[in-house]
């Protein structure tokens, strides 16, 4: 299930990053550069969904073990939460 779960990951990043999502930061946006993009954070959000973790903060307490070799950089609850309610309306 684990090399399933990372080729449907990988091609739903490249089909997202190329064809779905604008890529670049937004022109206004303050502070830190994000740690991954949008695809990206959509790729975690589909795993989370996947591996059935429904708490955020267990998901990202798992996440490193479970697609750290995919996502090397994730970022903490907090700003995984941001994140996402950021980029719902895309």
């Amino acid at each position: 299930m684990k090399t399933n779960l990372d080729a449907l990951l990988t091609a739903l990043c490249v089909h997202l990053d190329d064809h779905v999502l604008p890529s670049g930061r937004k022109p206004g946006k303050r502070g830190p550069a994000r740690l991954l993009t949008d695809a990206e954070l959509v790729c975690v959000a589909i795993a989370q969904v996947l591996l059935r973790c429904d708490s955020e903060r267990h998901w990202m307490r798992a996440a490193p073990d479970r697609i750290g070799h995919l996502f090397p950089r994730l970022p903490g609850q907090s700003e995984y939460n941001r994140h996402l309610r950021d980029a719902a309306p895309a």
